[in-house]
């Protein structure tokens, strides 16, 4: 997406190295620090967009504000925990009256649920070339006051920091592309009678693009 493209800015400035990684939890120029990532919009624009796909009507939206921490060991992807999250308010269609629908008690009840979070617990299956790992992060997604297990499966690209770097934000950078699915069932969100299955899909796809800078490291 146009947003997950500006890695390829990066990359374009030699900020990336290339080649094979120690072993398969390992990133390239890795150190044995461990480090506090926190999302920053300075690094680019955090947010998750979600599509849903029925047969009578496609729904695009998107959620700003998505905040979030996590631990980051560049010599051990698979370290990774944390959680990210959005107020419910944030998701927005482009059409005030339906996202005030969303928002409502029949769908999201933002009043009573108005954050939206993935916790993650753990993070299995890292494949490591170079400064990007591929991998699949389980933990807790709750929305509509209704917690599930998920797994998500993720992109993330690690650039150490530099003269560059600073340029957009201090310490090292992490971005992050994540694909997938959730059931509104399974959340409990059932909406108007006859429109779930009909004009919003019964399964929500969602693409979440994250970009954080490394604000506290402490040595393993």
């Amino acid at each position: 997406m146009k947003k997950y493209r500006s890695l390829l800015t990066l990359a374009s400035l030699g900020l990336l190295l290339s080649g094979g990684a120690a072993n398969a939890h390992r990133l390239m120029s890795a150190t044995s620090v461990v480090e506090t990532i926190t999302l920053n919009d300075k690094v680019n624009k955090n947010q998750m967009v979600w599509i849903s796909e029925a047969p009578l009507e496609n729904i695009k939206g998107a959620t700003d504000g998505v905040t979030g921490t996590f631990t980051f060991d560049p010599s051990d992807v698979s370290k990774i925990r944390g959680s990210i999250s959005t107020m419910t308010k944030m998701m927005k269609t482009g059409n005030a009256t339906r996202d005030n629908h969303l928002w409502s008690a029949e769908w999201l009840d933002a009043n009573h649920h108005p954050e939206i979070s993935f916790t993650i617990t753990s993070v299995e299956g890292v494949k490591t070339t170079g400064n990007n790992s591929t991998a699949t992060a389980i933990g807790n997604f709750t929305m509509h006051g209704v917690t599930k297990r998920v797994s998500v499966p993720f992109k993330l690209t690690y650039v150490p920091e530099s003269d560059k770097t600073r340029q957009r934000a201090p310490g090292d950078l992490v971005m992050i592309n994540a694909d997938f699915t959730i059931s509104l069932k399974d959340f409990k969100v059932a909406g108007q009678e006859g429109t779930v299955g009909s004009k919003v899909g019964e399964v929500i796809k969602i693409n979440a693009q994250l970009f954080g800078n490394a604000t506290k490291k402490v040595s393993s």
